[in-house]
């Protein structure tokens, strides 16, 4: 067909890619795609002189690039490969060119585009490299070129951590440093960085001969008896939030972040439902579906009992400093406070969704229906592709067993 502006305006999307070709111009190979999103860009097909290979250049989108326009430039390129030249090979080979010119990238860098990796692919430890750049690595070594650190550089950045006696920590930041290393050392091979990250020319990944402060860390054992949830329960030693944070943990076994991050929204009061949106589930990589946690009567006195201040918030727990929801580690430190306080084993938030799972199987709620509960991902064939079901009266039974168990523990002695 004769390519036109009307042709190509009309021209209406399909499920898959196509092209409408020029029949009508002397350029040979000339026309333009039109993708199942409707965008639509002209280009020119060629062989190529240098290795015989069938290929494609773009040549613009339509409507920002003209029909004429385009026209004009698959001239040119059909008169650069009538000369013998692979326009396709010579794009590539300017690219590595700028690559080459472009100001080697420093230390500071190399880790913020680490960060920037974690950010697309939803990582939350983002976060947290962001807050290790700003306090564990010495300004000094930000500003060096990233190829020109050594071992012993990264060295001068664990000891200090590990001689204050945070072992495991210093452990974290070298995972984070090596991660960030291998990123460098492989980015131009990935087409998410490739002529877009800094060039850093490195050679070897400095962090991967040095060794691990901690051997093996020590894997969380911590789960509250039925006396110490009791006294936690009814304990008037720490501040309402945190400790309806705490319960909420507790009666509804959920991660931390999920409850101290639960929005108002979330909750359906008439269906006993908190739906905890998928893209707020750490398991988001296995699956976008959102998770669906049954309530009973206990959660909707929690929630009832949830400060006035707290209402005019979108989130159950606001940051006292406004604009978002409360940190992992407000909670984190409440705890400790009250572990301080009335002289209790020391626990984290975290053990009390291993509390949970514990104590519920003491119960006699089956390990399916706790990992279902909890919203575990389910990695097996069956789970992922084929099984449908949503076990909703399954995990409501269960939930109400366990919180019946629950108000049995908590009842006071």
């Amino acid at each position: 067909m004769s390519l036109t502006d009307k042709a190509i305006r009309d021209a209406k999307p399909k499920a898959t890619v196509y092209r409408l070709r020029d029949s009508n111009v002397v350029c040979r190979g000339f026309g333009v795609t039109v993708a199942p999103s409707g965008a639509k860009a002209f280009f020119l097909s060629y062989t190529s002189p240098e290795d015989g290979k069938r290929k494609q250049v773009s040549l613009g989108r339509f409507p920002q690039t003209g029909l004429r326009e385009a026209r004009l430039e698959a001239a040119k390129v059909r008169a650069e490969v009538d000369a013998g030249i692979d326009p396709a090979l010579d794009k590539k080979l300017s690219i590595s060119r700028r690559i080459e010119q472009r100001q080697l990238g420093t230390f500071s860098d190399l880790i913020d585009t680490y960060i920037d990796d974690l950010q697309i692919d939803g990582k939350r430890t983002a976060q947290e490299v962001q807050r290790i750049k700003t306090k564990d690595i010495p300004t000094a070594l930000l500003g060096r070129p990233a190829h020109s650190l050594t071992k012993d550089d990264i060295l001068d950045i664990l000891t200090p951590i590990t001689q204050r006696g945070a072992a495991v920590h210093s452990d974290n930041v070298r995972a984070y440093l090596r991660a960030a290393f291998e990123l460098g050392l492989n980015a131009q091979s990935l087409t998410r960085w490739r002529g877009i990250a800094p060039s850093f020319e490195l050679s070897h990944n400095p962090v991967a001969s040095i060794k691990k402060s901690v051997s093996r860390k020590r894997r969380g054992q911590r789960a509250l008896s039925p006396r110490e949830i009791r006294e936690l329960w009814h304990s008037d030693k720490m501040t309402p939030p945190m400790l309806l944070a705490l319960k909420l943990i507790l009666a509804t076994g959920q991660r931390v972040e999920e409850v101290l991050h639960a929005t108002w929204s979330e909750f359906d009061y008439e269906q006993l439902l908190w739906i905890i949106p998928g893209e707020r589930r750490k398991t988001r990589a296995f699956t976008g579906e959102p998770h669906i946690v049954p309530l009973t009567e206990l959660h909707l006195e929690l929630l009832q009992n949830i400060p006035e201040a707290a209402r005019g918030s979108e989130y159950l727990f606001p940051s006292a400093r406004g604009g978002g929801p409360r940190r992992y580690d407000s909670l984190t430190h409440a705890t400790r406070l009250w572990v301080s306080k009335t002289g209790a084993p020391h626990f984290s938030p975290r053990d009390l969704r291993r509390t949970f799972k514990t104590v519920a199987g003491s119960l006699g709620i089956s390990l399916e229906m706790r990992n279902r509960l909890q919203g575990h991902a389910l990695t097996d064939v069956g789970s992922i592709h084929y099984d449908r079901y949503d076990y909703l009266p399954e995990k409501a039974a269960a939930m109400n067993a366990w919180t019946a168990g629950l108000q049995s523990i908590i009842e006071p002695a």
